[in-house]
């Protein structure tokens, strides 16, 4: 276990890596912002249009009912369409767009460019430590109403950056 100094001082070293990432995303303040899986969505159809929910799903590792909400969404904005399958009437197939394809560029604009700074192998073993970090809070933090906490301080965020 690491001492205390030990964790203070990455305690620390996160806090001031939150801030530069919040610095980054509020240069990027005109680019749009679609996080919570709907830029996920969005990049996943940039590289192969056409998927069915239920490929989308299994491309993107989520569950279902979330990649069903994000595809909703982006139908609204006016994204993304869903049509029935001609073969299967039971598939629903996702498309993107002319406004969805613009918006890709935007969305990849949005990203944090920083991650070159890491090598691919580097940027996998963060993103894997992240997880686990990420887990460990959710299941600390799993009851609805930190859920509703944390969706609540997700969109602050964005609103804030936006508005920088």
């Amino acid at each position: 276990m690491a001492d205390e100094l030990t964790t203070h001082m990455l305690t620390e070293k996160f806090f001031d890596l939150t801030m530069y990432f919040t610095l980054e995303m509020q240069q990027k303040a005109g680019s749009q912002l679609l996080y919570q899986g709907q830029g996920n969505v969005l990049m996943a159809l940039g590289e192969q249009d056409g998927l069915t929910l239920k490929e989308l799903t299994a491309k993107l590792q989520i569950a279902a009912p979330s990649t069903t909400e994000f595809v909703n969404k982006l139908v609204k904005k006016g994204l993304v369409t869903k049509t029935r399958s001609e073969k299967d009437k039971r598939k629903m197939i996702v498309r993107l767009t002319a406004a969805g394809r613009a918006s890709l560029s935007q969305v990849d604009q949005a990203d944090i460019s920083e991650w070159q700074l890491l090598s691919e192998s580097e940027q996998q073993q963060f993103a894997a430590l992240m997880d686990q970090l990420i887990a460990g809070l959710a299941s600390k933090y799993g009851d609805p109403t930190s859920k509703q906490q944390l969706a609540n301080l997700k969109q602050h965020f964005i609103q804030r950056t936006q508005e920088n």
